[in-house]
């Protein structure tokens, strides 16, 4: 399998999330441990949520360590070299004696814990000896918001199992465990617990050192390996035992799983192009995207947010990502990560809103932002209609009927069929009535008539309101003079004391630094609203947000003035060097779904041309921080690795480049292909749909276009050109009306 390796400045980027970049910053990620820590192989203190504490080694919902250190002749040194793979990280060092270092670490998906494997090789004629000490600083503590929720941090101690070979450290106020074991015999006489900080550096926190010295010796051009495991539980003690004895019983067999499941994963929906670096790319948001899976036991298991300020669930992040996801055929992780935000907002919520984001100890910070409910209803009908799974339409159903309740009552009321409250830009008193909420709430209720239909509990309220709101945003909110469509709808009153709440914080805060000409904008716009009517709502354009997108995003936007708008976003106040800007007055941030939304938009209305174009300054970030993965924030800074980058690279190819249009719960296919210009051939094989695998390929010759589809199972699959051509032919015969065929290969040529 592929791998990307860093070699120079492998710590160039010093700062931390307080000044808004990670650093170069790496991941061992199993689905019930993750690693975060250094590309030059060492840990340092770094983070916002839980300040100086989002590194180290985390067997959610716990910190079991802050770093891990290997001295050697009481020196600790920096790698030379750093390599991701997409199941571990290797890193490399040349030491000045003439002895060469490969650290492999990797986190098997079935256990709660880490090996890390030392490969020693002498690279003299002389016989070497190294006295190595293998340092733990463990610091067992709860995820980010536990403390508001009475979950303390306590002192840890730790002590020496010699039955079990092994260290344990616990929290003295809980049953968390973190373990510390290797795969030689240890004596007691080798292992130092202290309170004192004996490693590379020191760490913030109530925890404790432990370590392990083991003197080793290298025959001439000899070679060893040692293994170290660390290991979690926030069950008990026995549980940590378990999973360290099989972690050190069975570590090849779970490391050969881990690249099996990998191998999958990269044949599933496997692009290629004639552009090899965008089809690298493609492969590796794959790798990302499994990266962020967290399986926290009885708290659940989803696919989290980002790394490494967000590892946990979030139902915007996943209203956009589980699109990504079924579009890979990951329809279980999907499935489990919709269930996961319902069965939560259910409990916290019970009215139909979706939470914003749980911590994985099941914590709620926030219990939900508007856009979130009409977001997530649309969420579960694409998943049945790429699986055909009707079991969990009747799951979440009578959820979804409540959320609507929920959207077009109490949050609307003076039922203009525009929910107020915050939106997907959480800025400081924007919870008017917002485009993305109106527009996801109208995609909803399209999609709830759908759901509704195939239950046998057809209400057509739900359509007809949804073709009114449709009007609504067509007209109410589409602004002809900016050929935009608006950010919010409220009273002049609202707006002002908003812009004035904008003001103030950036007044207040070095982060935000509104442009001198925003400035003059919003000072003009506060002059015109004094003078209309305080109380009278209207639509305004406030911040130009990327949001503005949406109505394109979903279709809901008439075609006439799609193209208007889409033409009005392309230019350089909404797109930069890495793509698309926040926000269009204000050309500093650019994030991986800002530049996805528009790109997913392009594509819907067949400009993709224009969404490879965005896509291709999206991919140009990649690598930037970790190698083989794409941040948060363009091009190098936030987490540096993202969920809905999934959404933003995998809609635009595998929904509007390739056209795959599926209706599982019908049983139906529709393939309505537009490969960009730059492309002469494409293929996407083994695609997911329902029960059946589809292989696309197309090429393109001079005045012609080839296609082939394979299909297994029993789909019913609709061809649709795009465009028109003067010749037709399917399986090598003259073909007019309609192309419908089902399994198997059929060939469609296309001659213009």
């Amino acid at each position: 399998m592929k791998s990307l390796v860093k070699r120079e400045n492998l710590s160039e980027k010093k700062g931390s999330n307080k000044s808004g970049v990670t650093g170069s910053l790496y991941v061992t990620a199993g689905e019930k441990c993750k690693a975060i820590g250094w590309q030059d192989g060492l840990f340092r203190d770094f983070g916002h949520h839980l300040e100086d504490e989002m590194g180290g080694i985390w067997v959610h919902p716990i910190k079991i360590a802050d770093a891990f250190w290997l001295s050697i002749d009481g020196q600790f040194y920096k790698a030379d070299e750093y390599e991701t793979l997409p199941y571990g990280n290797i890193f490399r060092y040349n030491l000045p004696c003439g002895v060469n270092i490969k650290r492999f670490q990797f986190s098997p998906d079935e256990v709660k814990g880490l090996a890390i494997k030392y490969i020693f090789e002498n690279a003299t004629k002389e016989k070497k000896r190294l006295e190595l000490k293998f340092i733990t600083r463990f610091d067992l503590l709860p995820v980010w918001f536990s403390k508001e929720n009475g979950i303390l941090d306590f002192e840890d101690s730790a002590c020496f199992d010699e039955a079990n070979q092994v260290i344990v450290a616990k929290d003295q106020g809980h049953d968390w465990y973190g373990l510390m074991g290797c795969n030689f015999n240890i004596d007691a006489g080798c292992v130092t617990i202290t309170k004192e900080h004996i490693g590379h550096c020191e760490t913030v926190g109530k925890g404790v050192c432990a370590s392990i010295t083991k003197t080793i010796e290298l025959a001439p051009h000899g070679e060893q390996t040692i293994t170290f495991y660390l290991v979690g539980s926030y069950i008990d003690k026995n549980d940590a035992l378990e999973d360290f004895h099989r972690l050190k019983k069975d570590e090849k067999a779970l490391l050969e799983n881990k690249i099996r499941r990998y191998q999958a994963i990269k044949s599933r929906t496997d692009l290629k192009t004639d552009e090899e670096d965008f089809d690298q790319v493609f492969e590796w948001i794959k790798y990302n995207t499994d990266w962020l899976v967290a399986d926290c036991g009885k708290y659940g298991r989803g696919l989290t947010a980002g790394i490494p300020e967000y590892p946990w669930w979030f139902g915007c992040d996943n209203s956009y990502s589980i699109q990504g996801l079924l579009a890979l055929g990951e329809f279980e992780l999907a499935k489990q990560t919709i269930m996961l935000l319902k069965n939560y907002s259910e409990k916290i919520n019970g009215n139909g809103r979706i939470v914003h984001e749980i911590t994985t100890n099941g914590m709620i910070p926030n219990p939900g932002n508007s856009q979130e409910t009409g977001h997530f209803i649309t969420a579960v009908y694409n998943y049945w209609r790429w699986t055909g799974d009707v079991d969990l339409v009747k799951d979440v159903y009578d959820y979804c009927v409540k959320g609507i309740d929920w959207l077009l009552n109490e949050m609307d009321e003076d039922r203009d069929l525009l929910p107020s409250g915050y939106g997907i830009i959480e800025i400081e008193g924007m919870n008017v009535e917002l485009i993305d909420t109106a527009v996801y709430t109208c995609q909803a209720l399209f999609c709830i008539y759908e759901m509704s239909k195939a239950l046998g509990k057809e209400n057509k309220y739900y359509l007809e309101t949804a073709h009114k709101l449709k009007k609504i945003i067509n007209t109410r909110l589409w602004d002809e003079k900016e050929g935009l469509f608006v950010d919010a709808v409220g009273t002049p009153r609202q707006i002002i004391e908003r812009i004035d709440i904008l003001l103030k914080r950036s007044k207040e805060s070095h982060n935000i630094t509104i442009t001198e000409e925003y400035k003059a904008y919003l000072d003009n716009l506060k002059e015109q609203l004094s003078t209309l009517p305080a109380d009278e709502e209207l639509p305004f354009i406030i911040n130009k947000n990327w949001v503005i997108n949406i109505p394109m995003e979903t279709r809901i936007a008439d075609t006439d003035k799609a193209l208007i708008a889409l033409k009005t976003m392309r230019s350089e106040d909404f797109v930069g060097k890495y793509g698309v800007y926040l926000s269009g007055f204000m050309h500093k941030h650019i994030m991986t779904i800002s530049t996805g939304v528009q790109a997913v938009a392009e594509g819907r209305y067949k400009c993709v041309n224009h969404s490879l174009e965005l896509l291709k300054r999206m991919c140009s970030t990649f690598s930037m921080v970790l190698p083989g993965s794409i941040s948060e924030m363009s091009p190098d800074y936030g987490c540096f690795t993202q969920a809905w980058t999934v959404y933003a690279m995998m809609v635009p190819v595998v929904e509007c480049f390739a056209g795959i249009c599926p209706a599982a719960h019908n049983n139906k296919l529709t393939i309505e292909p537009c490969v960009p210009d730059a492309w002469s051939k494409m293929s996407l094989t083994n695609i997911r749909v329902g029960s059946a695998r589809i292989d696309f390929t197309f090429s393109r010759q001079k005045d012609r276009e080839i296609y082939s589809v394979t299909s297994t199972g029993t789909l019913d699959i609709d061809f649709i050109p795009a465009g028109s051509y003067r010749e037709i032919k399917v399986n090598g015969l003259a073909h007019e009306g309609h192309i419908r065929f089902g399994a198997g290969t059929t060939v469609i040529e296309l001659v213009k």
